[in-house]
């Protein structure tokens, strides 16, 4: 078993750490852009050569691929929380549901007063829910995880088979006219106060109606999926991960690069979104993210960039200070109590503006380490729910 000096699994730890940089590629679009560019940026902005394949990556390789990680990820660390418990002789069940109390309050902090797309309070119910199976049997944690991660999307895959068979016109919404368009470019204008309601409607929504219709089921889905591999020992090197990396990699990229590139040669057709699109992204989110735990996994056991591989450790040890400072960030950049520069930025411009967050956050991560041995929310985290068990 890979282990650190203080008994975490290595590879969890640098995989968070890759985990928390790339999401930040496909949130920026969230905080920077108007949704209906986010499907279909010819809608009525400039898209160059460059910004069709930022476009092609960002769809083919990034998005949702690590966010489904993530939750498997977060999965694994309610079995090791539990089991570092055990091993004391005292049950976990106490600081387990004040730790996910705690991040339930983080959560809603951060959704109403910083950016409506949170996804810790999600985390934190789905968490509290997934605890109580934890006891079940490796291969029944994972069956079950499958059939609630993909009968979460059945509703939309059964609407995106019946879109090949009959397409549907195209919605009005997907070519705004010029008074929507500046609705749309203007929604993030306006002091922090002034946004407040939108955001809190919009927060309200994701953590009820959204959540109930999709999140619940999928990502309960993919922590119990999480709970079973590491039940395994399938993240501390005592399975084959070269086999199934090559088999999900195989099958993972081509179907999303075939199913991003054609979409983009249809024009980004309204029909082909609602079809094709859909089944095919569904599908390999999942897929490639399993490819890419394996290859991470691979990468913790072998000696290949180690000092790369320490450095995404580190940023995985503080991956939770980072996604709250990442949402700062872009807050700033983007909203009109800030820089005021949303939806002023092209997809290519956003890719440079991700990789100088990642530098800022990096050299954040490098300093703070050398002074401390936990991120700042980490540590006020633990603190917490150590100090609710007296």
């Amino acid at each position: 078993m890979f282990l650190t000096s203080n008994g975490r699994i290595a590879s969890l730890d640098l995989m968070r750490g890759v985990v928390i940089l790339m999401i930040l590629i496909i949130n920026i679009n969230y905080f920077s852009t108007p949704s209906l560019l986010r499907y279909n940026p010819l809608a009525f902005a400039e898209f160059s050569s460059i910004d069709k394949w930022v476009w092609f990556f960002e769809y083919a390789f990034v998005k949702q691929r690590f966010m489904t990680m993530l939750a498997i990820l977060y999965g694994a660390g309610i079995v090791l929380f539990t089991n570092k418990y055990l091993k004391q002789g005292v049950s976990p069940t106490k600081p387990f549901i004040l730790r996910s109390l705690l991040l339930i309050i983080f959560g809603l902090m951060h959704a109403y007063l910083i950016w409506d797309g949170d996804i810790l309070v999600a985390y934190a119910v789905c968490g509290l829910i997934v605890y109580w199976l934890r006891n079940l049997k490796p291969i029944l944690l994972i069956s079950i995880g499958f059939i609630l991660a993909f009968g979460a999307t059945a509703p939309d895959m059964y609407a995106s088979v019946l879109a090949i068979f009959n397409p549907p016109e195209t919605s009005p919404y997907w070519f705004a006219d010029t008074e929507a368009q500046q609705q749309m470019l203007t929604a993030y204008q306006g002091s922090w106060w002034q946004l407040t309601p939108g955001r809190i409607e919009a927060a309200f929504d994701r953590q009820t109606w959204d959540f109930l219709y999709f999140t619940l089921w999928r990502c309960s889905g993919l922590m119990m999926i999480g709970m079973g591999l590491i039940k395994t020992g399938f993240f501390s090197g005592e399975r084959n991960h070269k086999a199934i990396m090559g088999w999900c990699l195989l099958i993972g990229i081509p179907v999303s690069a075939a199913t991003a590139w054609f979409y983009i040669e249809s024009g980004f057709s309204y029909q082909f979104f609602m079809s094709y699109l859909s089944i095919s992204f569904y599908i390999g989110s999942l897929v490639l993210a399993i490819g890419y735990l394996c290859l991470f996994i691979v990468w913790s056991q072998s000696n290949l960039a180690r000092s790369l591989q320490d450095l995404m450790a580190q940023v995985g040890r503080m991956a939770f200070t980072l996604y709250i400072m990442q949402s700062i960030i872009c807050s700033f950049i983007f909203y009109g109590y800030g820089l005021d520069m949303y939806g002023k930025v092209s997809r290519s411009e956003l890719a440079l503006v991700t990789v100088a967050i990642w530098a800022v956050q990096i050299l954040f991560v490098k300093l703070w380490f050398s002074y401390f041995k936990q991120g700042p929310l980490e540590a006020l985290w633990r603190k917490g729910y150590s100090w609710g068990q007296r």
